[in-house]
């Protein structure tokens, strides 16, 4: 999948205000890095294909088209979930737009467009030539199921960010250069943001391939992170500066609270967990 021929046809001729400027360039997972040198790893996480970047001229300025293809749609959305900011845009699945920056996923497909000035002069342009590389995408995809187990009541709007490895957990939330939590390509996980009452905390929920996995996971974050032995399937532990981390054990997935402040909110928030 993902043949120049392929990705040659999403790009449109543009529009009445903006058309082609030069030959677009294709880059895959080998020579990646000559694109983006220091956010490859970032991309190549989330089974990384191909990109195709064209240019565009519009108004005596440039738009820069990128077209990431991504094994999967759950894994295109993931890296577009790292980039949920802006104005909100129902384009066929989810954009967001700020700044000259146009952002949308569509089935596994992550597009960016954006005017490297820097400001909203071209966003009529953006949001033009963005719709028409959208509707020559077929498949609309599908969102990742672990999305599904997250809570609602609480959640921040679009703050949850999918992903698999330890590379973007660092990005989201920095616990230590080692993978406490046994982070590779066989797991999933989901992160956000809620607001209970008067505390903020940060939910991350890991699916594991088995439930041998998941409680090893445990074993291992609990021992070097927090220096304990698990004794049940539940855990809050208070760490510096007041604040709590909670874990939950249930089946083969694992979730982790982390910035609570309140011990006893934080357990209920637990409880109230949404269950298979």
């Amino acid at each position: 999948m993902g043949t120049e021929i392929e990705l040659k046809s999403l790009i449109p001729e543009g529009t009445a205000d903006c058309r082609k400027s030069g030959i677009f360039k294709l880059y895959d997972r080998e020579n990646l890095f000559d694109y983006m040198d220091g956010g490859a790893e970032l991309y190549l996480s989330y089974d990384f294909q191909k990109l195709l970047v064209q240019q565009y001229k519009a108004k005596e300025k440039e738009i820069t088209v990128e077209i990431y293809q991504m094994e999967t749609s759950e894994d295109a959305f993931g890296v577009f979930s790292l980039e949920q900011e802006g104005e909100f845009l129902q384009i066929e699945n989810k954009a967001f737009y700020s700044s000259g920056l146009l952002k949308l996923w569509k089935d596994n497909y992550f597009v960016r467009l954006m005017d490297i000035s820097g400001n909203d002069k071209l966003k009529d342009v953006i949001l033009d030539l963005g719709k028409k590389v959208s509707s020559k995408i077929d498949k609309k995809g599908k969102l990742p199921e672990l999305l599904s187990k997250l809570p609602q009541e609480g959640k921040i709007l679009n703050s949850e960010k999918f992903f698999h490895k330890q590379i973007v957990l660092n990005n989201l939330y920095f616990l230590s250069t080692e993978n406490l939590l046994n982070l590779d390509e066989k797991t999933s996980a989901v992160m956000a943001d809620y607001s209970i009452g008067k505390m903020n905390l940060k939910l991350l929920l890991i699916s594991y391939p088995d439930s041998s996995q998941a409680n090893l996971a445990l074993g291992n974050f609990c021992k070097k992170y927090l220096k304990t032995t698990p004794s049940g399937k539940r855990i809050i532990q208070k760490v510096e500066e007041d604040k709590f981390i909670g874990l939950e054990l249930e089946k083969n997935y694992l979730w982790v609270t982390f910035e609570g402040k309140d011990k006893v909110k934080t357990r209920e928030f637990l409880q109230n967990l949404k269950r298979d």
